[in-house]
């Protein structure tokens, strides 16, 4: 998907992250869209599907994990990049069996700069 990131949808059961990343998103004019669990990122990617151009999840969350909550946004909104987040390492997460060039891995806790460059990142190569 070659698209600027205009609109990420924000997957976290931890309000104060989803409020920080979506203050990070937002001084690269990228508007937030936040859920708390996979049910209603799920839900809000319904009602929201032709603006979603970024997902970032945490991988272990209530109600579902974050891996499935991405193969369901996946079926809704195919190729859109996606930053899995997670307190463990990427190899203990075993994210590695779909990582694709779409897929990119942050591990918390993580600085804003980290974040901000890497949303840079996907959304210049987008």
């Amino acid at each position: 998907m070659s698209k600027e990131i205009k609109t990420a949808l924000i997957v976290d059961d931890e309000d104060a992250l989803r409020e920080i990343i979506s203050e990070v998103l937002g001084f690269l004019d990228i508007r937030s869209i936040a859920a708390e669990d996979g049910l209603k990122a799920v839900e809000l990617a319904k009602e929201n599907k032709e603006d979603i151009d970024l997902f970032l999840i945490d991988l272990f969350m209530p109600n579902m994990s974050g891996e499935e909550t991405y193969e369901k946004l996946n079926e809704l909104l195919p190729e859109r990049p996606v930053i899995f987040m997670s307190g463990y390492d990427q190899d203990s997460n075993n994210i590695t069996k779909n990582v694709s060039g779409q897929q990119h891995f942050l591990k918390k806790p993580f600085g804003i700069g980290e974040l901000k460059d890497l949303v840079s990142s996907i959304s210049s190569s987008s």
